[in-house]
């Protein structure tokens, strides 16, 4: 089954964590058949270096997509998809580190699970060193277990997923939906009647840095979740009591400070980390 990567750079990304996210893309026990780089507006020296030097070691295989300027990540990933040349795509991160196995395990379960028109799985959440997990996201494996908990958290760690394109952009695809591009598109494919699984392990390690709960702060962040709560209840993805419920908890977790917000999320939304 062949398949295309879909990755985008933005102009702050850290050129050492790009270099080492498509370095694990093309480590894989099943390589990509095609790698596509949106670059969302102009870059850096350093970054320009890293995406060239890909490029003359991918010649054939990675495909770079310039835009003249920031269009956000979800325009680029639209605009990603529309350039990826098969229906399989799997979804890396510009910051990201992907397993191996990870390919060989989600396109297997595609060819598997034909009724399945998305994958993704648990992740391992580092600081620094990817071999140092501090924390794991799981989520829900079985479909109709995913499209319950969907109404109330996002089912699906965008950085892990392969999706089958055809479904997607019957979808309507991704949009601009700052920070919630990927919970705005799998609620309107879950809407459509489409299914989505996870695979229980983890596949992917997730950068999430010291920044990574102070970005989930803030008056701007809660103006943000409210948007995506009235659009899923304008099209019936949850009703006025499952709003209220998601609105009122989400508005506590982010006016709290960082410190506290990130102990919320390491005790009850996330998997500890047990060391022998």
């Amino acid at each position: 089954m062949r398949f295309s990567v879909l990755m985008s750079v933005h102009g702050t990304d850290n050129p050492n964590y790009l270099d080492e996210a498509i370095n694990s893309v093309v480590h894989q026990s099943v390589r990509p058949d095609e790698v596509v780089l949106v670059k969302d507006g102009s870059l850096g020296e350093d970054l320009e270096r890293v995406v060239n030097k890909w490029a003359t070691r991918l010649a054939g295989t990675l495909r770079v997509v310039p835009l003249e300027s920031s269009v956000g990540l979800g325009e680029a990933l639209r605009i990603g998809t529309a350039n990826c040349q098969y229906e399989i795509v799997a979804r890396m991160d510009a910051d990201d580190v992907s397993l191996p196995n990870r390919f060989e395990s989600q396109i297997g379960f595609l060819q598997t699970n034909p009724d399945i028109d998305v994958v993704g799985s648990w992740v391992g959440e580092f600081d620094e060193n990817p071999e140092v997990v501090i924390a794991v996201r799981a989520t829900p494996k079985q479909s109709q277990d995913i499209r319950r908990y969907a109404r109330f958290r996002n089912p699906v760690n965008h950085p892990t997923v392969v999706f089958r394109k055809e479904i997607v952009l019957r979808a309507g695809g991704y949009r601009s939906f700052d920070r919630f591009e990927d919970y705005d598109l799998w609620a309107r494919l879950l809407m459509q009647g489409g299914r989505i699984a996870n695979i229980g392990e983890v596949l992917v390690r997730q950068r999430v840095g010291r920044g990574f709960y102070t970005r989930r702060g803030g008056l701007a962040y809660v103006r943000r979740e409210l948007a995506l709560q009235i659009s899923f209840l304008r099209m019936g993805f949850i009703d006025w009591k499952v709003f209220i419920a998601n609105v009122a908890v989400r508005a506590c977790v982010r006016c709290i400070s960082s410190e506290v917000r990130a102990r919320i999320y390491r005790k009850f939304l996330r998997e500890p980390v047990y060391k022998a």
